[in-house]
Order: C-alpha cells, then structure tokens, then sequence
C-alpha cells in the first residue's frame, strides 16, 4: 500500500499510509518475532506524525529553518538542493502530548519504543531480540487507539484483527487496577498501624505540603488525607477578563498522585481511573493586565526615574 500519488509527504493521509504500508509488514510476523516489533516501531512513528499533522503539517516542520515550514504549507522549494527536515520524533511526543487528550500515558511508551527502533538501527544491540510482547504489546495497541480516535479513525482502520488489540487493552488495564487495588489496601493497612499522634503529625504535614507545592488537591483513597494530583495541561487556554484582572483557565488530564502523608504514589492515567481519581481538572492562573502583557507598574515607572535623574521630567514647555 502507498500514499496517493501527489499528496504532500507530510499531509495525513500520506503519513498515515505509510503508517499502513509498516503494520502491513508487522502482521506478516508473530508477535514474538524481533520483525514484529521492529515494524510496530516504525508504524507508530508515521501513525504520530500522521496525528500531528492532523493538526496542521506546519507543526512537522523543524523550526531551525523557516523553509522546512514553507514546504509544509505545500510550497516548492525556494532554495537548490533544499532537503526538507522534520521535527526529531521527542519533539512530535511532546506536542501530541499537549494537543491529543489521554496522550499523557502512552507518550513515555512511545518515546521508549522509538528508542528501541533508533538503537537497532544506529548500534549492535538487538533491541527486539528478547523483548516479550506482555512488557510493550498492549501499550502498543493502546497508543495507537488514542492517536487514531484524535483523528477520527479506530483500530480496525490500521489493524486486520482489532477484536484482539481491544481485548489486550482491556486485559491490561484490567491488570492495571488489579495493581492499585493491592497497592492501597497495603497502604491502608500501613495507615491503620498507626497510633493517634503519628496520624495527626502526618495529617498537619499533608497539608502544609499541599498548600506549598503545585497540583489539584485530591483525597487519598488510602488514608483520606490531603495529596496532590499532577498531570499535563490539554487543549486551548480560556481566557477571561475580569475588570483589571485576567483570567485564564486550562484543562489539566492527571498523570500522577502523591500523598505525604501515607507515602502513597500512584503513576498512570489508568491506575489513577481505577482509584477514583482519573477525572480532569481545571488550572487557573490570574494576573494583571500589567503582568499579562508585560507592562512596567508606575511603581516600577517611578522607580526607574529615580535611578536615572538625567533623564527627568523637566516641566519645560
């Protein structure tokens, strides 16, 4: 399978083709075969790509020169011997971090199954050798219905058995909360063994530690106490503007949850929807027209006056 003839080499549609073109090879394999692997790596970095530029190609374009962006657009080149150069495939992770929701999770899989790609390739490692399917199969899969949902596909647009990619996902995060289940009962345990005064110490310290530090105040399924979620802000910013004030606001999906005071930590958007605490939240920021646009205060005017006199009004008509 190739892209249509003519279609831009950074559009969608090509990148997403070619994204078919590698998955076509990979089920030519077991899953326990190294090609297996192998051409998953390579599908996944086209189907990513594909995603961004689902966005807008010009996001593909290194930045370094402003040509790779006026090929994006679809323009001929404007230079002999120009060879566009696209965006390094970290970057790519980090912006469908921000724009595709639930991202969050698979981007740190993706990054590390590239990786393994590049290492096969550029040294003598056997990166897919030895590699179980149970360790990155189902993270695969995963990722790849998150970044075909964005674009408004689902995995039997890519894969010739979807049932059974569905099913690895759902056993997978089946395991998932299995885990946080074990997980919390050993910390609720902990937090019962307690005696009274232990508990209140560490109750005062939660909620200093949370009035401090920077995320979304949250109960602690375990102790109940104050912990804190953290996670990667999503989507377009709101912004509102309240007399002299401005307000913005931005959606933030959960990728961890950390209470002091039990000593629970919890990594993963799937561990945190198994212990109820999954859902997003809102980060907001407020500040004055003068800090939004970087404008000096009159304090800050009267101040820069005094320390250059010369320069002085001097009252002259």
């Amino acid at each position: 399978m190739t892209a249509v003839p003519g279609e831009h080499g950074w559009s969608e549609g090509a990148l997403f083709n070619k994204a078919l073109v590698y998955v076509d090879k990979m089920e030519e394999h077991n899953p326990d075969d190294w090609e297996y692997g192998f051409w998953s790596s390579l599908g996944l970095e086209c189907l990513c790509r594909s995603a961004l530029a689902h966005v807008s190609p010009t996001l593909l374009a290194d930045k370094k020169d402003w040509r790779n962006t006026h090929y994006a657009l679809g323009n001929p080149p404007t230079a002999i011997r120009f060879s566009p150069k696209s965006a390094g495939a970290q970057e790519v992770l980090d912006m469908l971090g921000e724009l595709v929701p639930g991202f969050t999770e698979s981007k740190a899989f993706c990054s590390e199954h590239m990786g393994r790609r590049n290492a096969e390739l550029h040294s003598g490692d056997l990166e897919f050798q030895d590699l179980e399917t149970g360790r990155w199969l189902p993270k695969f899969f995963a990722a790849c219905k998150i970044l075909l949902a964005f674009t408004g596909k689902d995995l039997s647009d890519l894969f010739t058995d979807a049932k059974s990619a569905e099913e690895l996902i759902a056993a997978s995060q089946d395991a998932a909360a299995k885990a946080i289940e074990r997980d919390l009962v050993t910390y609720k345990e902990r937090w019962a063994a307690k005696d009274s005064a232990e508990k209140a110490l560490a109750s005062a310290q939660s909620q200093v530690w949370a009035s401090k530090e920077k995320g979304h105040r949250a109960k602690c399924p375990a102790c109940e106490n104050v912990g804190l979620l953290r996670g990667v802000a999503q989507g377009a910013v709101a912004t509102k503007v309240d007399e002299d004030e401005i307000i913005q606001k931005q959606t933030v999906m959960p990728s961890s949850f950390e209470c002091v005071a039990c000593g629970l930590k919890i990594a993963g958007l799937s561990k945190l929807v198994a212990c109820g605490l999954g859902n997003a939240f809102t980060e907001t920021s407020k500040s004055s027209a003068a800090e939004f646009f970087g404008l000096y205060t009159e304090d800050e005017m009267e101040e820069a006056r005094a320390s250059f006199p010369e320069y002085a009004d001097d009252d002259n008509e």
